[in-house]
């Protein structure tokens, strides 16, 4: 019993030393390159999405961010929340945004992009735009003359909606605020690139600035971004805000990321399609290489068959070596995946208008991947070996 056990290795073990060195190496560079394609788009997907959400957590609503009641156009007031708020145990940081109600205009451009006021230091400790200034300076809390706009706004040849933009806007340069009934020179201090175009269609003048201009914004706000430890549990966050007596409503980051769920969505839908081809393109090598492998040693299993060799183990023999195929290409492309491609794209990741992508893996995701190419690569090797092991005896010896 054990030696029948033995024997379906012993015989793969054979196809694989005495078959052509050449055949075996493409066999598995194959297999190898399928399970990479298998791999790679829902690695890449997962980087675009991860990208995309730290893009809106860094540049737009930190991890929690706080807006005013319904009916309500500002939370008030605004110094005692934000203390009260950094106060709760889990929070790193916490920075306000107003809106200000007025239009962009340079020359006879104007666009109602959104402008927003800061205070410069609580803003650069809840958000990353003071590291993504690629031309200028960022604000100080003093200034209430300048401005920082982004590069969507800015524009340029090379801006994605430089159509919609000012077309090539320099630091330096005057451009105004219009408000009803009047207008507030500000100096471009600094231009800033986020790499997500929405975080890019935005300009940020100083709290100060705003209430110069709008004496009853003061001590008021539309938004309050928090920043959270990394320890720090969200929901208990969320709660603890809630139960300290803020009046507003307090949501996750998620809450905004409508666009980057119907993104999810496609993604998922394409990831199917393409994980179905990268599956039938592995099973199908592997089917043509066992079939061919199997055609040229018909005379070889007639001879097996006659000497008492009974059909199942010729037919686990290459099973066997169906797995062998898959196993080399896995542990290959997994190597290959993940101490070469990975490493190259978070040095060279894909430059995307919405982030910098790079692969992420699942490791659940992989595992459930290398599982189905296994299986797939055996039902391959198994359907030919069973109907050339039910031809006649006979025949197969004389390699009819």
């Amino acid at each position: 019993m054990m030696r029948q056990l033995k024997l379906p290795f012993y015989l793969a073990f054979q196809y694989i030393r005495r078959g052509r060195k050449w055949t075996l190496l493409l066999t598995i560079f194959l297999m190898t390159v399928a399970f990479i394609n298998l791999v790679f788009i829902p690695s890449l997907f997962n980087g675009i999405i991860d990208g995309a959400n730290k893009q809106i957590i860094n540049t737009m609503t930190g991890d929690i961010y706080i807006t005013p009641p319904d009916g309500v156009d500002y939370i008030k007031p605004r110094d005692q929340v934000l203390q009260r708020v950094k106060n709760i145990d889990g929070v790193e940081a916490v920075s306000s945004k107003t809106l200000v109600p007025a239009r962009l205009k340079q020359g006879n451009i104007s666009g109602s992009w959104q402008t927003l006021a800061i205070n410069p230091n609580n803003e650069k400790n809840v958000s990353n735009i003071s590291q993504k200034i690629i031309s200028g300076s960022y604000l100080n809390a003093q200034d209430t003359d300048q401005i920082i706009i982004g590069r969507q706004i800015a524009g340029g040849s090379d801006v994605e909606e430089n159509a919609l933009s000012f077309k090539g806007a320099k630091v330096g340069e005057k451009v105004n605020l219009v408000f009803d009934g009047m207008t507030k020179e500000f100096t471009i201090k600094g231009i800033f690139n986020t790499n997500f175009v929405e975080s890019d269609k935005r300009a940020f003048i100083t709290e100060k600035a705003l209430n110069k201009i709008v004496p009853s914004t003061s001590n008021r706000t539309n938004t309050i971004n928090i920043k959270i430890s990394q320890n720090a549990n969200e929901d208990k966050v969320i709660e603890s805000i809630k139960q300290s007596g803020i009046i507003g409503n307090v949501y996750p980051w998620q809450e905004s990321t409508g666009l980057m769920k119907s993104v999810s969505n496609s993604f998922a839908s394409i990831n199917v399609l393409l994980s179905f081809t990268s599956v039938m393109i592995a099973a199908v090598t592997i089917l043509i290489i066992i079939y061919v492998t199997i055609i040229n040693k018909r005379k070889e299993i007639g001879i097996l068959r006659a000497i008492g060799i009974k059909p199942y183990i010729i037919i686990s023999s290459y099973v066997i070596l169906s797995a062998v195929y898959a196993l080399a290409g896995i542990v290959i492309g997994t190597a290959v995946f993940v101490f070469v491609l990975i490493p190259y794209f978070q040095i060279h990741p894909f430059v995307l208008p919405i982030c910098n992508a790079i692969l992420v893996l699942d490791w659940q995701n992989f595992a459930l991947r290398a599982q189905t190419i296994l299986i797939v690569s055996i039902a391959a090797g198994f359907i030919p070996a069973v109907i050339v092991t039910r031809a006649k005896m006979l025949s197969a010896i004389l390699g009819r």
